[in-house]
């Protein structure tokens, strides 16, 4: 298989991304690689807007998510971002519309740059988990 964040970079830098089987793949790898990250971090981070209807109606939130019923996670989901909502998660990022898709890869550069940052300021940048985020970090945004 095709390094997934390899396609992930590469896609977030075209101007026109192809929504695809390929795409998908990737996203839900990159979904449970965060799954893993985000619980052994623990750092809340609230990410860059993917609205759709209006640019602020949706956002990449790090935190912990009940996603499932009464079993909270620590995760990145795309979520609601009225101040009413809490944050109500909405998505993963790979279930999100092809629009919405586009958009959310686009992201990926500053949602990797904002949550290394938010490592780096909760001192946990020296964790596994840290150096693997600021890799990440590192490769989407060099």
């Amino acid at each position: 298989m095709k390094d997934f964040i390899a396609l992930l970079v590469e896609q977030s830098r075209l101007q026109s991304i192809a929504i695809n089987p390929a795409l998908d793949d990737a996203l839900t790898h990159l979904d449970h690689a965060l799954e893993g990250l985000c619980a052994a971090m623990q750092v809340e981070f609230h990410g860059p807007y993917v609205g759709v209807e209006t640019p602020l109606a949706h956002q990449m939130v790090v935190r912990q998510h009940e996603w499932k019923i009464h079993q909270p996670a620590w995760s990145m989901k795309i979520c609601v971002a009225a101040p009413e909502a809490n944050c109500r998660a909405e998505w993963p990022i790979q279930g999100v519309s092809r629009l919405r898709k586009a958009l959310v890869v686009k992201a990926l550069p500053a949602f990797f740059a904002g949550f290394a940052e938010a490592i780096k300021q909760a001192g946990k940048q020296d964790t596994s988990a840290g150096l693997r985020v600021l890799e990440l970090s590192r490769r989407f945004n060099s």
